[in-house]
C-alpha cells in the first residue's frame, strides 16, 4: 500500500518523466542560420557528342565540373561552372547559365552556354538544356544526378549528351 503523502510526489515524478523527451528536442534553428542560397557543386560525368566534325575529334567522353550558383528568388539561380575535360584529350570549358530549383521538390532544370578549348582555343560549343535530382542529406549537404543535351553553337561541335553525378553544399 502506498503512503497517501507519496501520491502527489509520484504524480509529479511521472509528469517530469513524460516531459523530459520534449525538453531534449533541439529548438528550431534561427532564421539567419539557414542556408541563404549559395550552392557549390562538384561532379564527374561522361557522355559524348553525336555528329562531331573534324575540329572536335576525338569527342570528349569524361569530365570534372565544379560550379557555384546563387538562388535569387523563386528557386532561380544564376550559375557558373568550370569544366576539365579529361578523356580522350584534356580541355577546359566554362558554363555560365541559369538553374531553377523547383520549390518543394528534389528536382531542378538548367540552361547553360558552353565555351570550350577542345579545338585549341576558347570557343562557344553548345547551348545545354537539362535537369537533375538532388538528394539532401542535411540542410547544407547532398548528392545529385543530372543530364544535359542541347544543340551546337559552332559548326562541327555535334549534339551533346552528358550524364553527371556529384555532391553539393548549400550555404
Amino acid at each position: 500500500m502506498v503512503n497517501p503523502l507519496a501520491r502527489p510526489v509520484l504524480g509529479a515524478l511521472a509528469a517530469a518523466l513524460v516531459a523530459v523527451p520534449g525538453l531534449a528536442r533541439p529548438a528550431d534553428p534561427p532564421a539567419d542560420s539557414r542556408p541563404v542560397g549559395v550552392v557549390f557543386s562538384v561532379d564527374l560525368g561522361g557522355g559524348g557528342q553525336l555528329g562531331t566534325g573534324s575540329a572536335y575529334d576525338p569527342p570528349g567522353v569524361f569530365e570534372f565540373e565544379a560550379g557555384v550558383a546563387y538562388e535569387v528568388f523563386f528557386g532561380l539561380a544564376p550559375q557558373l561552372s568550370m569544366v576539365l575535360g579529361m578523356a580522350p584529350t584534356a580541355s577546359f570549358a566554362i558554363r555560365p547559365g541559369l538553374a531553377w530549383f523547383i520549390p518543394e521538390t528534389p528536382f531542378y532544370l538548367r540552361a547553360a552556354f558552353d565555351a570550350s578549348t577542345q579545338v585549341g582555343y576558347l570557343a562557344w560549343r553548345w547551348m545545354l538544356l537539362g535537369g537533375g535530382a538532388a538528394l539532401r542529406i542535411t540542410d547544407t549537404l547532398g548528392f545529385m544526378v543530372e543530364a544535359d543535351s542541347g544543340f551546337p553553337l559552332s559548326s562541327g561541335a555535334g549534339t551533346p549528351l552528358i550524364v553527371r553525378g556529384g555532391a553539393f553544399a548549400r550555404f
